[in-house]
């Protein structure tokens, strides 16, 4: 099967112009394995190893894809390149990038007026970058942000933190990870889990919710609270310790310890549907295009390619354009083409809750796709419930499909236009029908 394409994943593996595809049968999946595995060099040492034992003998498939999305493959011969000669299967490198490693700003939080380079994330930046600048249906959740260096200023300088912070700076040298990167970073987060939280920045934390317009009962299991937060803001720190974070980062030639993690804190929309926006398709590589997937409930289903697929569709923006400055025409069913149908049978929903998200300085380099390599974690987590999209109005009324669809495509148009370039764009419908962004950044 093929993945959502706008799920995380998807979107790295087209960065890569890596081919990908699911499997959700077992059996199947465990017969690609044993059959037709291949070694992957994870490194350049790997990789010139690898490339010195190829052989003629290399296995090279053919891929068709069905417009449901299934996916058949079949062996073929090695592809030739202009001279005639078999092509090699490669590691995608050469790229120069760079990664800055801010310092701590001398605050816990900050709050959207002080959102910065150097001191938060892009999808904070993007977000108080789009105050005041869209219309007012389109709502932004009210945010918080914990800056870069937070962690490493509590791992160092909290007198309690002494002997993880020592653990850690001996476990994750370059020579020591390098032997076993899965053991090695699986002990890291762990340490990180233990981290001590000091109580100024839990103080600064409360404060700075309650001043940024963040609604929640602190008053009530205070004690229990305190522990519930403290473990989902070091679980987005720890995931800065995440395997395929690392070998992304190493395969970019980049260094996973120059990350710097700044947490994006927001209350959780009670979604009735949850939508990803690119708003240049990305498989066509039309910029006059806009491509959204839409699924029921929150967004994760989407993003974390949860078996199933989303609805997804295209839309012209230009006849979007005409649409919005002539209401009244009949564009709308021209401009809106729904490419698939939904078929998830998984939806998930959190109505009261607190939204943690990873917002590094690693995850938005120009040329490179860093979506979902770090945690973004809920102070609790939700409960898959079956969905059956059959009854739902998004199949079986038409009108209000095509109203849908285009409020979801002229958010993307918004804030492309204010943001001035593609974007990729994460965002929910509630119950009463508000639009909200929780999340955009430049498109990869």
């Amino acid at each position: 099967d093929s993945p959502d394409m706008l799920s995380h994943i998807a979107v790295r593996a087209r960065n890569e112009k890596v081919l990908l595809a699911t499997c959700h049968d077992e059996i199947e999946f465990e017969r690609i394995k044993s059959n037709e595995a291949e070694a992957v060099p994870t490194s350049v040492e790997e990789e010139q190893k690898l490339a010195k034992s190829q052989t003629d003998d290399a296995k090279w498939f053919s891929v068709t894809t069905t417009a449901s999305g299934s996916v058949s493959y079949e062996r073929c011969d090695p592809p030739v390149d202009a001279t005639g000669g078999k092509m090699q299967s490669h590691v995608t490198g050469g790229r120069k990038l760079k990664i800055s490693s801010p310092k701590w700003v001398g605050k816990y939080v900050v709050g959207m007026d002080a959102f910065a380079d150097e001191v938060v994330g892009a999808k904070s930046k993007n977000l108080a970058g789009l105050r005041d600048k869209i219309p007012d249906w389109i709502r932004l959740p009210s945010s918080l942000t914990i800056p870069f260096g937070t962690f490493e200023h509590v791992l160092e300088e909290y007198g309690a933190n002494k002997e993880v912070s020592k653990a850690l700076k001996q476990l994750t040298s370059k020579k020591v990870v390098s032997k076993d990167p899965q053991r090695v970073l699986e002990e890291a987060k762990n340490l990180a889990m233990e981290v001590a939280i000091p109580d100024g920045m839990w103080d600064a934390v409360v404060d700075g919710m309650k001043s940024s317009g963040i609604e929640w009962d602190f008053d009530s299991t205070k004690e229990e609270q305190k522990e519930q937060i403290g473990k989902a803001i070091k679980s987005v720190w720890a995931s800065k310790f995440n395997l395929r974070a690392y070998y992304s980062l190493n395969k970019a030639r980049l260094d996973f310890m120059d990350v710097r993690m700044a947490v994006l804190i927001q209350k959780v929309v009670n979604a009735k549907y949850a939508f990803v926006i690119h708003t240049s398709n990305p498989s066509t590589g039309d910029p006059g295009e806009i491509y959204c997937e839409v699924v029921k409930g929150l967004g994760e289903v989407l993003v974390g390619n949860y078996p199933g697929r989303a609805l997804s569709f295209t839309c012209n923006k230009e006849a979007l354009g005409q649409h919005l400055s002539n209401p009244s025409s009949d564009s709308k069913g021209a401009m809106i083409n729904v490419e698939s149908f939904p078929s998830k049978s998984v939806g998930l929903y959190l109505p009261e809750s607190l939204m943690f998200r990873s917002d590094s300085n690693g995850e938005d380099l120009e040329g490179y796709a860093g979506a979902g390599l770090y945690d973004s974690v809920p102070l609790h987590y939700p409960e898959p419930q079956r969905v059956d999209y059959s009854n739902d109005p998004i199949m079986t009324d038409q009108s209000f499909r095509k109203d849908l669809l285009t409020r979801i495509a002229h958010v993307g148009l918004e804030l492309e236009q204010v943001l001035g370039s593609p974007q990729d764009i994460e965002g929910c419908v509630d119950e009463e029908g508000n639009v909200y962004v929780v999340q955009t950044r430049p498109q990869m």
